[in-house]
């Protein structure tokens, strides 16, 4: 089996570190990917259009496609561009689009309430900022709030380093309007895997994510927001589990 493993917003391809060589460890085979605008591509104009051909270049014929956070956006898009070359979509803490609506109508209610969580005014930890080419972004400028948000459960150590390789967020692809004619009705393998003490959003999400994908069951796992840095052998166990049907 093969995995794509498609990072949340502020990330990149390098959050999949200590999860890859688990997957392959349990004989599967794993790719992290940049998203244009991300990463190693921030230089790349970051938007739906360019998404869809990021995964063009990637995904293969039965790959299952591993979305977290923002990243369930970007492997909706996948599954509507390449609706016969997916093999299963896995929304790892990962939100659901709504048809027609832009991102932020999707997530209603999830980083409104970082503020409170975090104990401090939005302008102590993030900042808007304009990068060459890309445009507006938004930046996480302050580690305690980024370890409270995404890595509360994480070493130390692993902390820093995940803080340090943030990147700015394009606004670009979250306020454009989702279209996803062949998402919603391709017969794709679907799965939510569900962070049981995620400070990123609430519980009430989750459930709302699920619904939207027609689910009424899920993966768990106990951890923070991101369970591939904190608990990766497990993480690794949940998501071959998912590809091998067992929730559906």
């Amino acid at each position: 089996m093969r995995f794509v493993l498609v990072h949340g917003g502020f990330h990149g391809a390098w959050c999949w570190d200590k999860l890859v060589p688990q997957l392959e460890a349990l004989g599967h085979e794993a790719l992290a990917m940049d998203l244009p605008g991300a990463g190693e591509r921030t230089n790349e104009t970051a938007n739906h259009a360019s998404w869809r051909a990021a995964f063009r270049e990637v995904v293969e014929d039965g790959d299952v496609l591993v979305g977290h956070s923002q990243g369930g956006f970007a492997i909706s898009l996948a599954a509507d561009e390449l609706p016969k070359k997916v093999g299963r979509l896995v929304y790892l803490s990962a939100a659901v689009p709504i048809e027609g609506k832009p991102m932020g109508a999707a997530t209603t209610g999830s980083t409104e309430l970082w503020p409170e969580t975090i104990g401090m005014p939005a302008e102590d930890f993030m900042s808007l900022v304009d990068v060459p080419g890309q445009g507006p972004c938004v930046s996480i400028t302050d580690s305690d709030a980024a370890n409270k948000i995404f890595y509360h459960d994480c070493d130390p150590v692993d902390q820093a380093w995940a803080f340090r390789r943030l990147t700015p967020l394009p606004l670009g692809p979250t306020l454009e309007p989702f279209v996803l004619s062949r998402f919603w009705t391709a017969p794709i393998p679907r799965d939510y895997v569900l962070c049981t003490d995620d400070y990123s959003h609430t519980l009430a999400s989750d459930n709302e994510f699920m619904r939207r994908l027609g689910l009424s069951t899920c993966m768990s796992v106990l951890s923070s927001h991101s369970p591939f840095i904190s608990r990766p052998g497990e993480t690794a166990r949940i998501l071959a589990a998912c590809a091998s049907g067992v929730l559906s």
